[in-house]
């Protein structure tokens, strides 16, 4: 089971909701996410989830820069 890069509660059926968002609002629209994400990520990390949530930002820096 992959908590960071492909939890289950995002997935409906065999798709993605970071792959229909992008499909609905757009890659700019996407990327402006991602890296709000990451921003959120690593605003709380001392406060909530410690390394999973550094590993969370990480994963969407990464996805920002596939799409760029």
């Amino acid at each position: 089971k992959e908590e960071v890069n492909h939890p289950d509660r995002y997935a409906g059926g065999k798709f993605e909701c970071i792959d229909v968002m992008q499909d609905v609002f757009g890659k700019d629209a996407v990327m402006h996410f991602c890296l709000l994400n990451a921003f959120k990520y690593i605003w709380r990390v001392e406060k909530k989830g410690g390394i999973e949530d550094i590993k969370k930002a990480v994963f969407y820096l990464n996805y920002y820069m596939e799409l760029g």
